[in-house]
């Protein structure tokens, strides 16, 4: 009776072993195991090249108010043209009784782009510059003065790189600090269109 019983415990044991949940779930190392799927490669960010335009032409023309006790409208039109972080604008230059014409140097320093840049270049984007300048107007009232002023444009990649690509619009607004003294300042708005054209970047 003993080796019988001895034999079905056996049996019994190896039967459980057969099909117990381990024997379902555990495979030999290496087997049935997904091959390692390659990481994609880090989608390079496109480049902001709207920081510093090599070069570029605008108009603009607006108006503001005279800071003066007498204070009154005033009014501007002119153009500014450079580059890499510089710019130059001349123009007429009314305030009240007095009209004459401005010269400025300002600098053009980014600020601020929404959206971030993207990969369609014709998609339009808002770009901020911060510009300091140093100007004198000729022809009384203000004289030399120091400048504050901020331009926001609408650029695309597109406008940047083609010469085909249509000027775009802008806005600008300034305050003139007289340096001089008895003389004043003023707060102005100009709007006006810009052609720009990236820093490093060749002409389709």
């Amino acid at each position: 009776m003993r080796p019988l019983y001895q034999q079905k415990t056996l049996l019994m044991f190896l039967f459980l072993l057969m099909f117990s949940p381990l024997s379902f779930t555990q495979a030999p190392a290496g087997e049935n195991r997904p091959a390692p799927t390659p990481s994609a490669p880090d989608a390079k960010t496109p480049e902001d090249i709207s920081r510093w335009p090599g070069f570029l032409v605008a108009y603009e023309g607006g108006g503001g108010l005279f800071s003066s006790s007498n204070s009154g409208p005033t009014a501007y039109a002119g153009f500014k043209f450079g580059g890499t972080g510089t710019t130059f604008d001349l123009g007429y230059d009314r305030i009240p009784a007095h009209s004459g014409f401005s010269a400025e140097f300002s600098g053009m320093l980014p600020v601020f782009r929404f959206p971030r840049p993207q990969s369609n270049e014709m998609k339009k984007y808002l770009r901020v510059y911060a510009e300091p300048g140093l100007g004198y107007r000729f022809g009384g009232g203000v004289g030399t003065y120091a400048s504050a002023k901020v331009m926001m444009v609408l650029f695309s990649d597109h406008q940047l790189t083609s010469s085909r690509a249509p000027w775009v619009p802008f806005i600008e607004v300034q305050r003139r600090f007289a340096l001089q003294p008895d003389q004043h300042g003023d707060f102005r708005i100009m709007v006006g269109i810009i052609s720009a054209i990236c820093e490093h970047c060749g002409l389709d």
